[in-house]
């Protein structure tokens, strides 16, 4: 699992930590180890601040005051790969090579491959003690083994006296197969300390003692196969046997700082249709001579409030609406018997003017709604 900020790589993780980070327990993606694996790979963002005996420490190019990423690669010849992840896991064998370590106590699983525990350590004077509670995630491929931690809350671990609560924003270990005999090992690291010290205190600080880690885990990796035949359980190893996790699961909602602001709610447009009710008003057909058929040629019917008709329905259909509706439905094609002077291109006469603009009028009849009848 991995804390809920966003982390995508390089300058991204150097807005890690703000106001906006929440110590978020959940169970880790594939997305969450990827993310570890594109901070090793990457070359851009990053400056060489240490390399001996190889092993060579990244400094992430972060502004000036604020906090910054370290990444070391280192490679072992001597140290098979399952004995360094094992190192990394073991909390007994945690307590022999861990010489800053205080306490260490295990929460409960949230399922076979992520924990949440507690973590105490001491620091040199005059600094006061730093302690922890954090979310472990694992992932063994085979090829690869991944370990992930940050900084969570839980109920039962409230910070302590004489002690500052400090927060991993995002800590992880990639250990794999070197092309020859031996283990190669990535590992990536940003924390705040909290409490008073300046950032750029924090960052030389941390550059220094990451190489101290990795030689400190080499001579344990060394060790550890010969420690662990001689332990009472020399096979137990729930980290790698699933079936030897505790049943126990803790509860995320123990998880769930009360005093954390709430999450921002995302306005989500509304997306819902008003579906508005619009009467269909029918349009009223305009038909030509020849639709009309013989009807039409002798006079032409005026309509009138036929819109209002249709709209209220509850009106009765009278003669009127009878009329219109048989007229619509008697479409004849009428074939005008056209005479010979009229297909001949002359220049109409005075007469024939003035007759055809008196046919051309049309004499309307007008129907009574109420009554049916002619006015």
């Amino acid at each position: 699992m991995v804390v809920s900020f966003t982390v995508q790589f390089g300058r991204d993780v150097a807005r890690m930590g703000g106001a906006g980070w929440t110590r978020e327990a959940r169970v880790a993606e594939d997305s969450d180890f990827q993310t570890l694996k594109n901070l090793l790979s990457s070359e851009d963002g990053w400056t060489l601040e240490y390399e001996k005996d190889g092993v060579k420490v990244w400094a992430e190019d972060a502004a000036h005051g604020a906090l910054r990423t370290v990444k070391v690669v280192a490679e072992f010849e001597d140290v098979d790969p399952e004995a360094l992840y094992d190192v990394l896991h073991d909390p007994e064998y945690r307590s022999v090579w861990d010489t800053h370590m205080l306490a260490a106590e295990d929460a409960g699983h949230i399922n076979v491959n992520n924990d949440v525990g507690y973590y105490a350590m001491s620091c040199p004077a005059p600094l006061k003690n730093r302690d922890f509670v954090l979310q472990r995630s694992w992932l063994d491929t085979g090829d690869e083994k991944m370990i992930l931690n940050h900084s969570v809350y839980h109920k039962d671990y409230p910070p302590r006296k004489g002690f500052v609560r400090a927060l991993s924003l995002l800590t992880g270990f990639v250990v794999r197969r070197r092309n020859g005999p031996g283990s190669w090992l990535g590992y990536v690291s940003r924390s705040d300390p909290r409490g008073a010290l300046p950032a750029w205190l924090v960052n030389r600080v941390t550059a220094q003692l990451a190489p101290r880690l990795v030689h400190q885990l080499h001579a344990a990796s060394r060790r550890y196969p010969g420690w662990k035949a001689l332990t009472d359980t020399p096979y137990y190893q729930p980290w790698r046997n699933p079936e030897q996790v505790p049943p126990y699961r803790i509860n995320l909602e123990d998880c769930i700082d009360p005093e954390a602001p709430p999450p921002p709610v995302e306005q989500k447009p509304n997306t819902s249709k008003t579906k508005l009710e619009v009467p269909q008003v029918k349009e009223v057909e305009s038909h030509s001579i020849e639709d009309l058929g013989d009807i039409s040629s002798e006079f032409s019917v005026e309509v009138e409030e036929l819109a209002d008709l249709t709209l209220d329905p509850t009106k009765k259909k009278g003669k009127f609406y009878k009329l219109v509706k048989s007229m619509k439905n008697r479409r004849k094609s009428v074939q005008v018997a056209k005479s010979a002077d009229n297909l001949v291109d002359a220049k109409p006469t005075e007469v024939e003017k003035t007759e055809k603009r008196k046919s051309s009028f049309k004499f309307h009849r007008r129907f009574s709604l109420s009554r049916g009848r002619e006015d």
